[in-house]
């Protein structure tokens, strides 16, 4: 199985090659495997281009916060750090 590093890897050169969906599909099998990597909820917000988009995306931070993440309020934190800047490409957008 790939290292995370190596997935966020082939993320970026997909990213920087223009295919942001197929990009999407490596992030979310390193979400899958570790919910609250910050690094792969930046380059999955990137990958959304319209506001329906990242709201689904909220939704589904809100969805893996309920379902697999157990915790304080550090990764609580962690939760609203990554809706704060899901809101913030939907106000650049």
């Amino acid at each position: 199985m790939a290292r995370v590093w190596e997935l966020l890897d082939k993320a970026y050169l997909l990213i920087n090659a223009g295919y942001p969906h197929q990009a999407r599909a490596i992030i979310n099998q390193i979400l899958a495997r570790d919910p609250q990597n910050i690094e792969a909820w930046e380059v999955c917000i990137t990958t959304c281009s319209t506001t329906t988009d990242l709201e689904s995306l909220k939704e589904a931070v809100e969805l893996i916060w309920r379902s697999k993440v157990r915790g304080g309020d550090y990764l609580n934190a962690n939760r609203r750090y990554i809706l704060r800047r899901i809101n913030e490409r939907i106000s650049s957008l």
